[in-house]
């Protein structure tokens, strides 16, 4: 079963598209959402196989939204449909690699079709990588190294054991500079070992991809998958290698991070901003966020941005603004709830304060340029 996200603003297109998955019963584990930002914290909360999304959306749209799901799921299957038939739309949607672009009202036997590709595709990609798997268990455990032993019975073996494991306490107790000496050790031997079985140092590099792609927690399942198949379609160790030290560079990075905790924190903060600015977003709120006391993480945000946290706050939400003011019609008023003023007069008001017009001034300015 595949989960299956629907991101619509019209809750009508949402029931219509409900009512056609109901042509695949045991397929799909369905989610929807009403405008992208609900979406995004979807996404955010799990894995989605399949996103159907419309275009145009509150908050954020279904381009934007897409490239969102791709950053956490690169592996996720996108459908767009849209009212809209716009070209600039449509080559947005391929350069994310959409299977379609349906256009609204949505055709019974268009969605059945793109669906059907999208299944099929999944189903593959299910397949091979289970395939794969049984292909290099069964030749781990046959493999016979030239010196007549098997590879459990190698003595190399064991201390590759103790050297992962080594690896992972370093991962532990947040010693990157440790994590980096002993993957290169690792490495080196088996670059300087051409007799080893090319299964076998496959395998121990795959162990060794896991522990570090456990250690940068922005990295994804289907990431982890996606590096394995390459590990075993490489004909070259220098590639293997290659790959390695690009994900012992991000671990370490992620350790490093998490040692330097108040940028982190505030690192944190910023991108939470980012994503709820239309919401009560208070001080008390964002220091439990981070697990702080409210004073601490203020001082230290400024510290870190020259800027308070609510001037900060301000200028996401004004920035937004913007943004909306210049790619909508939405209503002043729409756009002063959209990004978090819930009073339009007092958000015209820090407008004017911060940009030296009013919002239908700055938007009939633009269009005049």
């Amino acid at each position: 079963m595949y989960t299956l996200l629907i991101a619509d603003d019209e809750a009508d297109e949402r029931a219509l598209i409900v009512f056609l998955l109901k042509s695949y019963p045991e397929s799909f584990h369905i989610l929807e959402a009403s405008n992208g930002r609900e979406a995004l914290s979807v996404l955010q909360r799990g894995r989605v196989d399949i996103l159907l999304s419309d275009i145009q959306m509150p908050f954020l749209n279904g381009i934007e939204l897409a490239t969102e799901a791709k950053k956490l799921y690169p592996d996720t299957e996108i459908l767009f449909f849209s009212g809209y038939d716009d070209f600039e739309y449509v080559k947005n949607a391929l350069s994310l690699r959409a299977v379609n672009y349906i256009l609204k009202p949505v055709s019974p036997e268009e969605f059945d079709k793109s669906l059907n590709e999208i299944v099929k595709r999944l189903d593959s990609q299910k397949i091979e990588f289970t395939q794969s798997e049984e292909y290099i268990e069964t030749r781990f455990r046959g493999e016979v190294i030239p010196s007549g032993q098997t590879i459990s019975e190698n003595a190399s073996a064991a201390a590759d054991t103790l050297l992962l494991r080594s690896i992972e306490l370093a991962i532990k107790l947040k010693q990157p500079e440790k994590l980096t000496a002993q993957v290169r050790e690792l490495l080196h031997k088996y670059r300087d070992t051409p007799n080893l079985s090319h299964i076998y140092i496959r395998y121990i590099c795959t162990t060794l991809l896991q522990l570090l792609m456990d250690a940068a927690p922005e990295q994804t399942e289907e990431d982890f998958q996606k590096a394995v198949r390459e590990i075993y379609t490489f004909r070259h160790f220098s590639d293997i290698v290659e790959l390695i030290e690009r994900y012992l560079d991000m671990a370490a990075a992620s350790i490093r991070q998490e040692l330097d905790a108040p940028n982190y924190a505030v690192h944190q903060v910023k991108q939470y901003i980012h994503l709820h600015y239309a919401e009560d977003l208070s001080l008390n709120l964002l220091a439990d966020l981070v697990y702080l006391n409210p004073k601490y993480l203020s001082n230290i945000f400024t510290q870190s941005t020259g800027c308070n946290l609510n001037k900060y706050i301000r200028r996401v939400r004004m920035e937004k603004a913007c943004g909306l003011l210049l790619d909508t019609n939405m209503k002043v008023s729409d756009i002063s709830q959209a990004v978090g003023y819930p009073n339009p007069s007092y958000f015209c008001k820090t407008f004017q304060e911060i940009y030296g017009t009013t919002p239908d001034r700055f938007r009939q300015g633009t269009e005049r340029a």
